[in-house]
């Protein structure tokens, strides 16, 4: 009861940054008594044929996640599926997979390399027999300015100094949930941070030296917020990166979802430019919509990583296509990974090119808010128009697999 009380305080909460503009972010899990990852038999493991004939963004992908593990202070043992593991695993995982990749093995050979040297688990989806859904997400870049103008009037925020996080389980080690933020209201209660229209419409937060930038639309600024980073452009032609820094972690709701639910839009025409359009089309309801979505991000202004690329929830710059979002509580950070889905291909202007069968291995970099339980993945698209339309475009069932070791024979 009393973790339960402890929950009730911020009921609403949920951890994790969101990224999707069209689809429902609720997946059903997997029945509750299937594992999420389940170990595959020999005669079920997969051919491995990668779609991307370069494996450099692979490599590239390896030794961000080599460095974040080698300084991870986790727990010793990590669960995956029914199995606990030293958490060197991981490291090892990759390690071998790149060993093995060194040789640039034919796909026969390559499967059954992966065949002795691996444990393969699946995930087992959102109907406990295999069903991933892939979305995608990017780096937008937005025109912005660090002082509030005319064509510049709307703010975003760094972290508020009055936000409070809460471990329940600090309070009792039953409660073994997700952290609650919130803040202390003057009644010295503990309640739920502002949400996105008391900070964007009632404007709570004005006047407190948080803003960092400002930027030129209402739309740019959810986007940025949905996308959880985004390369800030200022007239002066300089760039900036808005790296996530927090969520007023409140539940995230698809502003997508809602106008198909009032039959604004049928299912195969909704798209990120449709909802904008209809935004600038109706702006005297454009506060009431984007206020159904209450869950609010807030930045710090950097450097552009070398790479140009935001950073994910391990503190390295992502890889395009060899990223991907996960849920922790099903796939520990730094796995490796090997995913088949379809996908849709861009040119470099953006104009999407068609949709065809898509299959890589990719390390397991980042979280979502909408990433939730064993069905859903979200893959790291890029910046720039051809990794805007493919990640606005990627909405495909598939399948997800997971690459472990084999522990050696036993010795003692």
């Amino acid at each position: 009861m009393r973790c339960a009380a402890a929950a009730s305080l911020l009921a609403m909460a949920l951890a994790g940054q969101p990224r999707l503009w069209a689809q429902a972010p609720a997946v059903s899990t997997a029945p509750a008594k299937a594992p999420a990852l389940r170990l595959l038999s020999e005669e079920e493991i997969p051919d491995f044929a990668d779609s991307f004939p370069s494996k450099r963004g692979l490599v590239k992908a390896a030794h961000k996640t080599l460095a974040y593990l080698e300084k991870s202070s986790g727990p010793k043992f990590i669960r995956i599926g029914e199995r606990d593991y030293g958490a060197a695993i991981l490291a090892d995982s990759i390690k071998a997979l790149l060993e093995i990749l060194k040789a640039e093995p034919a796909p026969e050979e390559l499967r059954e390399k992966i065949k002795e040297s691996f444990d393969v688990f699946q995930s087992a989806g959102s109907d406990g027999a295999g069903k991933v859904v892939f979305s995608a997400y990017y780096q937008p870049t937005l025109p912005a300015s660090l002082k509030k103008s005319p064509a510049h009037p709307y703010p975003i925020y760094r972290k508020p100094p009055d936000m409070v996080t809460m471990e329940p389980g600090l309070f009792d080690k039953k409660c073994n949930g997700e952290p609650l933020i919130g803040r202390v209201d003057k009644d010295k209660r503990l309640v739920p941070y502002f949400t996105r229209e008391q900070i964007d419409v009632r404007k709570v937060l004005a006047g407190r030296d948080l803003e960092i930038a400002w930027l030129k639309n209402k739309f740019d600024r959810l986007d940025l917020h949905i996308q959880g980073s985004g390369i800030l452009r200022f007239p002066s032609g300089k760039e900036m990166l808005a790296k996530y820094a927090a969520t007023n972690a409140l539940p995230y709701q698809s502003v997508g979802l809602l106008l198909l639910k009032a039959n604004v839009f049928g299912k195969e025409e909704l798209s990120h430019d449709k909802i904008r359009q209809y935004l600038r089309a109706h702006p005297e309801g454009e506060d009431w919509i984007l206020a159904q979505n209450p869950r609010y991000t807030f930045f710090e202004l950097v450097p552009l990583p070398t790479d140009g690329e935001p950073f994910g929830t391990m503190e390295q710059s992502l890889v395009p296509a060899r990223s991907i979002a996960v849920d922790p509580a099903v796939i520990p950070l730094g796995a490796l990974a090997f995913f088949t889905t379809v996908s849709p291909q861009a040119d470099r202007e953006g104009r999407l090119l068609g949709q065809s069968p898509n299959s890589r291995f990719a390390l397991c970099m980042d979280t979502g808010g909408a990433i939730k339980g064993p069905g859903r993945v979200d893959i790291y698209a890029g910046h720039g128009p051809q990794a805007q339309a493919t990640a606005r475009s990627q909405w495909h069932e598939g399948k997800l697999f997971i690459l472990v070791k084999k522990i050696p024979p036993r010795e003692r």
